[in-house]
């Protein structure tokens, strides 16, 4: 699974091919990277950072999607939704780290293609277990 990077100020869209409704989760593994005078911090990244498929401010990650066909799934711009400081748990980045967080930016366009593939195998175990269910009466 890949690790992204979003800088605090950096535009984030996820799409995703939705085959079926309801409840379904999408976690982001990565961080928030914020420089500063002193150095570079990173806070892991918390669902309130984004907005859902609906456009409203996450709560978790777990989503109940209302729609299918491609679409935004998970999105932020320029920063929005904000977070309390408090609620973000940074920590201060040595110059190792920093080198690092330098080159996984760029991949960061990797992920994108990769949860589209999750929804679809996602949608098919739901609908296929729909299917069973519905057929079995």
């Amino acid at each position: 699974m890949n690790t992204i990077y979003l800088d605090e100020d950096q535009y984030f869209s996820m799409t995703a091919n939705v085959t079926s409704t309801g409840y379904q989760s999408v976690v982001l593994r990565g961080y928030l990277v914020e420089r500063r005078s002193d150095g570079t911090y990173i806070a892991p990244l918390i669902p309130q950072l984004f907005y859902g498929w609906d456009g409203t401010q996450l709560q978790s990650w777990r989503q109940d999607i209302g729609a299918t066909g491609s679409q935004v799934i998970l999105s932020r711009s320029g920063g929005y939704p904000k977070v309390p400081r408090e609620e973000l748990f940074w920590r201060k980045v040595s110059d190792f780290e920093k080198a690092e967080v330098e080159v996984a930016k760029p991949a960061q366009l990797q992920v994108v293609a990769i949860p589209t593939a999750v929804w679809v195998l996602i949608g098919l175990v739901i609908g296929g277990g729909l299917l069973y269910l519905i057929t079995r009466k």
